[in-house]
């Protein structure tokens, strides 16, 4: 009996003692203060954590919510202007081009000029401008710039405007300033491609206006075959028109333009001498004569305005049909040759350190 309550008066003992301990553990606000710390810094990290894997795995909807909810829990925080860069990556991938900007637009206003979220953003811009073929912008703001990434943006927006010399300074000077030999062997096939669109095969206004002689050769001479096929049946139906087309003219004294009860119908030549019935004036020779020279001018008139309306149409339709042949090759060049291997530059990064 005295055992069990010598272990009794021990348990009590050892639990008051713990149980002191644990609120002395409370009693500091240091303490307080250090353990939510620890608590906020470990939820901070875990929302950085879980946006970063949303935005990898391409949840980018997702990824935008925990981006914005970051900042909405983080006002001011360093990293503000990594956040901005990730979401306009977000509405990046997802093609909402103008979101896009408005974020990188973001970075350079809050940003100091030089720092890497501000070429970071800047660079993403020139990108989105690619991409929609807004290349005169790219040009503009690219005029004056020594930045080597840049230049490459500028090369790539003037070999697609069919500016071929333009395009080729422009990696000249981009490789000359990056002056690797890793940048150097992703730019040479540009010069090669470069070289093959001035000698592109392109369609020539004088071939274009002997095919032209024929109805509806000069648009098939520039494969706009619903073009071609449409003028040659056009013109064939008017030939046919002229040549088959007559008109009926009268000989005699009796005019359908007079009183149609002194008109008598005629169907065929009439030559004989006839009685003049009482109150009726026929004439004794009457006669109906078929011509062509007439009736061949109406469809003659309109198969040569076909005819000239197709020869100028497709001398006119040149200059277009070598630029959709120049942009289908532009296209195919810029497809295998892909900005994104010159995109390796230095980004604002969304981590805690």
């Amino acid at each position: 009996m005295l055992k069990i309550i010598l272990r009794y008066k021990i348990f009590i003992f050892l639990f008051a003692y713990v149980f002191c301990n644990a609120q002395e553990k409370y009693l500091s606000p240091e303490n307080i203060k250090v353990e939510w710390q620890n608590f906020a810094n470990f939820q901070r990290q875990e929302l950085v954590n879980f946006a970063t894997f949303l935005y990898n795995e391409g949840f980018y909807e997702r990824a935008l919510l925990s981006y914005f909810q970051y900042l909405y829990k983080y006002p001011n925080d360093k990293l503000q202007i990594a956040a901005y860069f990730q979401i306009g990556k977000c509405y990046e991938s997802m093609k909402s081009w103008d979101l896009a900007k408005n974020y990188y637009n973001r970075i350079l206003d809050e940003s100091s000029p030089g720092t890497v979220a501000s070429k970071a953003a800047r660079y993403q811009i020139h990108y989105i401008n690619l991409a929609n073929k807004s290349y005169e912008e790219i040009i503009d703001s690219t005029k004056s710039s020594k930045d080597p990434y840049e230049l490459i943006f500028r090369a790539y927006a003037h070999f697609g405007s069919l500016q071929w010399e333009e395009a080729q300074q422009a990696f000249k000077a981009s490789e000359s300033l990056f002056n690797y030999s890793h940048y150097s062997k992703q730019i040479r096939p540009w010069y090669k491609a470069i070289k093959t669109a001035k000698k592109a095969p392109v369609k020539d206004k004088n071939i274009a206006l002997l095919y032209s002689l024929a109805p509806g050769g000069g648009f098939a001479y520039l494969k706009q075959t619903e073009s071609a096929v449409g003028t040659m049946g056009g013109s064939l139906l008017l030939y046919i028109a002229m040549f088959t087309s007559s008109s009926i003219s009268q000989e005699g004294g009796i005019s359908v333009l007079n009183n149609r009860q002194k008109t008598i119908p005629m169907s065929i030549d009439v030559g004989q001498n006839m009685r003049i019935s009482s109150g009726y004036q026929i004439p004794k020779n009457l006669s109906l004569n078929s011509k062509n020279g007439l009736a061949i001018i109406p469809p003659a008139m309109i198969a040569l305005g076909l005819y000239a309306g197709s020869m100028w149409k497709s001398v006119y339709d040149i200059e277009e049909s070598n630029k959709r042949l120049l942009n289908r090759y532009t296209g195919k060049i810029s497809t295998r040759l892909r900005i994104e291997s010159f995109m390796d530059y230095e980004t604002p990064d969304f981590i805690i350190k």
